[in-house]
């Protein structure tokens, strides 16, 4: 689509005006009507209305001229269609003639003048295939193209490679998605349940892999990003039980295996004392003493022996052996906390299934045990925290806490959080709200039918829509449709899924983990991924992974 002005300036425009608006004034009267007056003497009634509005039209172009409101310019616009086969080429020009005309345009299509009109078309032609007459520089404002559609970024601009991903659009252009605005990567993932947030998730944690030494940490609920982990050679932890019924695979942690390093020592000593606080001891600088002094000798015990169990034999107070006691085994949340050994893998992505923890008593020990260790695998690498169905965060005061902090400290470890909830009134109703709000550069809202409703529109204004973007969201496919708001500009856009990413993505259902259970024994973790594919009937994916170059060696 070519638009080519050629401007005349003001001496050469005033003599074409003058001529044509003197051409249709003269055409007001037939040369029969001229004689006619001339010979009775009386003026004609009538006169070619057409010609005397034109001749008008003329008159006026002439007044906007010659008070600089408006130039002229002779101006050709040109669509070019082309094939290698004649009746595609010809089908392409229908559909092109069919977009031009639904906008009250006419189209005409090229025969003898098909040379002339492409030369016309091409930069630096300014001869060939002029059109006549002259239009206003008004007019031609809104008919070239000035503006366009937001594609997105070329790349992620923060780690100078390609986008996260390409979404499809209703256009032709694709849409380029990347989670970085400067070097803030936190993104905000808000729609209502089944409209999608999982499979978007998935996908991110999926191509943010794609990135040299990235890893990924995603505290999911539902196993929905269980098949995509696994997929990756991840290691999926089960933290409730609510997935794998406490089987064999299930999590133990082992928080005091490291305390012979004096600030993993101090931490432990920490986080033991907020356990005996939420069980109602009061920590004093006795109790901190006692805490101290236990840990010591404990961390001069064999690694196995560096328990929750152990360390509350060495406690000299029978009242904190008392506080410790649902924390070690026999214990309520002794499966959890007290191991001999950790389970914990080194694998690049980690999934923490919390559907069974969040709300529990072990909770905030758990989570803040965890946070630790991922604080510990912030070393500068690319690194992606997933955190979905965060509104049961924003209620647990631990984790909430935490997500304020990643949220404000992150971005100077190379890492991104991606927040996921299901309605804004979650968040806005959070302590935290003015942490997601500012640190959050880009916003993914998903299609919600009641966007429109009074009370859900007046928090969609308050987190920056106008009326426009929440119509959009009101009338967008849930499931199909995602609207990406940032600073850099917004866009409406769909993930166009192949069967192969839906298999690794859109596993969340009760029967898609039992499968994944079934397939995990017979073939093991190695195995899950070509096994998966053959079970979600995408076998000839499974074929071509043993022609893949990019993978990478097991650990």
């Amino acid at each position: 689509w070519s638009t080519r002005a050629i401007l005349l300036d003001k001496t050469d425009a005033t003599k074409l005006l003058t001529r044509i608006r003197r051409q249709w004034f003269a055409k007001r009267k037939s040369i029969a009507a001229i004689l006619k007056e001339v010979m009775t003497n009386e003026a004609s009634a009538l006169v070619d209305t057409d010609a005397a509005n034109k001749a008008a039209d003329a008159d006026m172009a002439l007044q906007e001229l010659g008070a600089d409101y408006a130039g002229h310019a002779y101006v050709t616009a040109t669509v070019t269609v082309w094939d290698a086969d004649p009746r595609t080429a010809d089908e392409k020009l229908r559909l092109v003639e069919k977009v031009i005309q639904g906008r009250d345009f006419t189209a005409m299509s090229e025969t003898i003048n098909a040379v002339d009109a492409w030369l016309g078309s091409l930069p630096g032609h300014v001869y060939a295939n002029v059109r006549q007459p002259p239009i206003s520089t008004l007019n031609l404002a809104h008919m070239i193209p000035l503006s366009a559609v937001w594609a997105g970024p070329e790349g992620d601009e923060h780690f100078g490679a390609p986008p996260l991903l390409y979404g499809k659009t209703e256009g032709s252009t694709p849409f380029r998605f990347s989670l970085h605005v400067g070097d803030v990567g936190h993104t905000l993932v808000v729609g209502p349940t089944g409209a999608g947030k999982s499979v978007l998730l998935a996908l991110i944690a999926l191509q943010f892999r794609r990135y040299p030494d990235a890893q990924v940490f995603a505290f999911d609920f539902g196993g929905s990003i269980r098949a995509a982990a696994l997929a990756m050679r991840g290691d999926w932890h089960d933290l409730g039980g609510s997935l794998t019924d406490g089987a064999a695979s299930s999590v133990s942690l082992q928080p005091l295996a490291r305390v012979h390093e004096t600030h993993e020592r101090a931490w432990a000593a920490d986080w033991i004392a907020a356990i005996l606080a939420r069980e109602g001891v009061t920590i004093t600088p006795e109790v901190k003493e006692h805490l101290w002094t236990a840990l010591t000798s404990l961390a001069s015990a064999p690694i196995t022996e560096r328990t929750l169990t152990g360390l509350a034999v060495l406690l000299q107070s029978n009242d904190l052996k008392q506080a410790l006691r649902p924390y070690c085994v026999g214990g309520a949340y002794g499966r959890l906390l007290d191991a001999e050994g950790e389970q914990l893998g080194e694998a690049a992505v980690q999934a923490f299934e919390t559907e069974g923890l969040i709300g529990g008593g072990a909770a905030p020990a758990v989570l803040a045990y965890l946070f630790h260790r991922i604080g510990d695998r912030l070393d500068g690498r690319p690194t992606l925290l997933i955190v979905d169905e965060g509104w049961l965060a924003l209620d647990d005061d631990g984790f909430a806490a935490q997500l304020r902090e990643w949220l404000k400290t992150l971005r100077k470890k190379n890492a991104s959080v991606v927040f996921a909830t299901q309605s804004l009134a979650d968040i806005d109703g959070s302590a935290i709200a003015p942490a997601i709000i500012e640190s959050c550069q880009t916003r993914l809202l998903l299609p919600n039918e009641r966007a429109i409703e009074p009370q859900i529109t007046a928090i969609y204004r308050r987190f920056g829509l106008n009326d426009r973007q929440i119509e959009i969201l009101s009338r967008a496919t849930p499931k199909r449709d995602y609207y990406c708001q940032s600073r850099r500009g917004n866009r409406l856009f769909e993930l166009g899924l192949s069967e192969v990413a839906l298999a690794l993505c859109a596993a969340s259902s009760k029967t898609d983990q039992a499968a994944i259970e079934t397939i995990l024994a017979e073939h093991g973790r190695d195995g899950f991924l070509p096994a998966w594919l053959r079970a979600c009937d995408v076998g000839w994916a499974a074929d071509l992974i043993p022609d893949l170059t990019n993978l990478e060696p097991k650990p």
